[in-house]
């Protein structure tokens, strides 16, 4: 009797085995039904498998029926679609990343609805498929063998080289150019207040009456000069008088300057004084008589 209860609990423990199998891919597959083939071709290495779940912008349609190796470097893929769905035309497939254990599923991504569908047995091409979780490793490898380079070079230039020894020099050196430059503002300081208080002082020693007395002699100065220039400008234009009316030969200066005879009579004079000069000169018996008693 023992025997036959165990035996009956190993048959029910079976079915429920078998059935929660079933279940799963009924699950998986969209239940029983197989549907209709559509194709797509990815390179080697995308990890596609046979049950994965087909998505038409997001929402599950189908699964994979079949992948097929292919020489050529392509898997041919073999999708299942449920009946009751229609993939428009101008889809292209990818593959994406299913969850952080490297499952993958295959996204159909229409590009604008239509009314025009693919038909069943078409060929469906591939579109860029996002980054998954190898191409993130890679590049998380790829940034820390970057990381590490830039550590073996500050490694390098710092400990090795001695550049933290130089860095500390550098910043001796900034931290006395700091202190001296203090010091010579402090003692600008010193030297800018003593010459206000000098100016202060000079202020306040200025007379304020001897200060509006020279104020009035500048001002009586400059009316003297005032006066001046207009005595100045009042004998200019008398001058300009003059030389006008000696310009247009009126008057006795205006006939001397203008008139050529005047010129040519005082030549002839002066030439008739000097030969009566030489003449004197030369016979000055002419001229003087001298008697002695």
């Amino acid at each position: 009797m023992r025997r036959r209860d165990e035996v009956m609990v190993g048959l029910v423990i079976s079915v429920a085995f078998i059935i929660a199998i079933v279940g799963t891919l009924w699950l998986v597959r969209g239940g029983l039904a197989s549907g209709y083939p559509l194709y797509t071709r990815f390179p080697w290495g995308y990890g596609i498998k046979q049950g994965q779940a087909v998505l038409l912008t997001g929402v599950n349609i189908g699964f994979v029926g079949d992948v097929d190796l292919r020489q050529d470097g392509t898997l041919l893929v073999t999708m299942r679609i449920n009946k009751r769905y229609r993939v428009p035309e101008g889809t292209t497939a990818s593959i994406e990343p299913n969850g952080i254990f490297g499952d993958v599923e295959v996204a159909l991504r229409p590009v604008r609805p239509t009314l025009a569908f693919i038909p069943p047995g078409d060929t469906i091409p591939i579109g860029k498929s996002p980054p998954g979780l190898q191409d993130l490793l890679a590049r998380v490898d790829t940034v820390g063998a970057h990381l590490n380079d830039v550590a073996r070079t500050v490694e390098l230039e710092l400990v090795q080289n001695g550049g933290i020894a130089d860095l500390r020099k550098t910043l001796s050196g900034a931290n006395q150019l700091v202190t001296q430059l203090s010091s010579i503002a402090a003692e600008q300081s010193r030297q800018l207040s003593a010459t206000m208080r000098s100016l202060n002082r000079t202020a306040s020693a200025i007379d304020s009456a001897t200060v509006d007395s020279a104020v009035r002699n500048l001002k009586t100065t400059t009316a003297n000069l005032a006066d001046l220039s207009s005595e100045m400008r009042t004998s200019a234009t008398q001058l300009n008088t003059l030389l006008a009316k000696a310009d247009t030969g009126s008057g006795t200066a205006g006939k001397l300057l203008n008139d050529p005879a005047v010129y040519n009579n005082l030549q002839g004079l002066l030439a008739r004084l000097d030969s009566l000069t030489a003449d004197l000169k030369k016979h000055p018996g002419r001229y003087i008589s001298l008697k002695i008693f």
